[in-house]
């Protein structure tokens, strides 16, 4: 395996100050079941292959829930439940627990909320840095126009995305994860 070249290394550094401006979260490791395809830039991709010698993909999962319904694919880096990439996880998994859109179905709570147009602020900074957006899949890295940080753009009033974040975060944990998003149809 490959070393980082030193501009690599360099944009790595950017890469990290622009983490360290996330809010942080006591994570109880407990959310392992949100660990699937994640959107990664190539570099974050890179960084990961090369520092856990194992190329960024999801793997099939075999297990069924109990209304029988097959479960998703589950991100390599997934050991017994924690995450073994942690210290070079991409933006995608630092944001979870950390937007309420994203919130832990756990209860874990940041030391404070980034809005949602924070996040794709930085996605998009990260997105300049680190190549245009790729997934992961189970045959490896794969690209889809729709991928990208500079896509995502409010359509609706600020206010009215915030009070649904609080929806969200409020009903996921009560539901034990299981609602992905809560949307006011009748706000603008």
């Amino acid at each position: 395996m490959s070393r980082l070249t030193s501009s690599e290394r360099q944009v790595c550094l950017e890469l990290d100050a622009l983490y360290a401006t996330l809010p942080t979260i006591a994570c109880t490791g407990r959310c392992a079941i949100a660990c699937g395809p994640m959107i990664l830039t190539p570099l974050e991709a890179r960084r990961l292959q090369v520092t856990t010698h194992r190329k960024p993909r999801t793997l099939p999962m075999r297990a069924v829930d109990a209304a029988g319904n097959t479960l998703r694919q589950r991100c390599v880096y997934l050991h017994d439940d924690r995450c073994t990439a942690y210290a070079v996880r991409p933006l995608i998994c630092r944001a979870w627990g950390v937007v309420k859109q994203l919130s832990c179905m756990h209860g874990c709570v940041p030391d404070r909320w980034l809005t949602e147009v924070e996040l794709v602020a930085v996605g998009q900074a990260i997105e300049r840095l680190g190549g245009v957006m790729v997934r992961t899949a189970t045959e490896g890295l794969t690209r889809s126009s729709g991928d990208s940080w500079f896509g995502l753009v409010p359509r609706r009033p600020l206010d009215a995305i915030a009070v649904d974040a609080e929806r969200t975060r409020s009903l996921r944990a009560l539901h034990g994860g299981h609602i992905v998003a809560v949307v006011d149809r009748n706000q603008p």
